[in-house]
């Protein structure tokens, strides 16, 4: 090894090991982005690491690497899972981790604004395999009747509002 930094410092030419170097610390910069959006897409979500590893079934300890910066070809259905429960974008991720390019979705229309954390959880709820049917289906027209409620008393708002002007 010292051969090829003798050779490198001698002959001016590029080594091996000078672009290890660089791609390692790519590596370490694109990990670092990685782990600042998961860890504050979870912390949005009021989720501890123990919960978004529960829920997503993916390991303690790989969300806890991720969050740390090292992240090195990620599976990519654990990346789906964790990002699904933290309703962190999987563009936004592929952005991140350098997987994909601005050019890559410039032509993806705009995601409709943040996703409500709350969101994430009732999908989550509704699609739990344990849960038995009699109670995800309590939980779907539950709310539903709280949607309905709210469209109800929305035309009062809208009706008492017009009133007032």
């Amino acid at each position: 090894m010292s051969n090829v930094w003798r050779t490198a410092r001698t002959t001016g030419s590029p080594s091996l090991t000078s672009t290890y170097g660089d791609r390692v610390a790519e590596e370490e910069e694109v990990g670092r982005r990685f782990g600042a959006l998961l860890r504050s897409h979870r912390q949005a979500a009021k989720l501890r690491q123990e919960d978004v590893a529960e829920r997503s079934g993916v390991s303690l300890s790989t969300i806890n690497r991720w969050e740390r910066g090292i992240v090195r070809n990620p599976v990519p259905t654990e990346l789906q899972a964790v990002c699904r429960i933290v309703s962190l974008s999987t563009v936004a991720a592929g952005l991140a981790l350098g997987y994909l390019a601005p050019e890559d979705v410039e032509h993806l229309p705009e995601p409709p604004g943040p996703v409500d954390p709350r969101e994430a959880v009732a999908l989550d709820i509704l699609r739990d395999p344990e849960l038995p049917d009699n109670l995800r289906d309590s939980a779907y027209y539950y709310l539903e009747f709280v949607r309905s409620q709210a469209h109800r008393q929305q035309p009062e708002t809208d009706q008492s509002s017009q009133a007032a002007s």
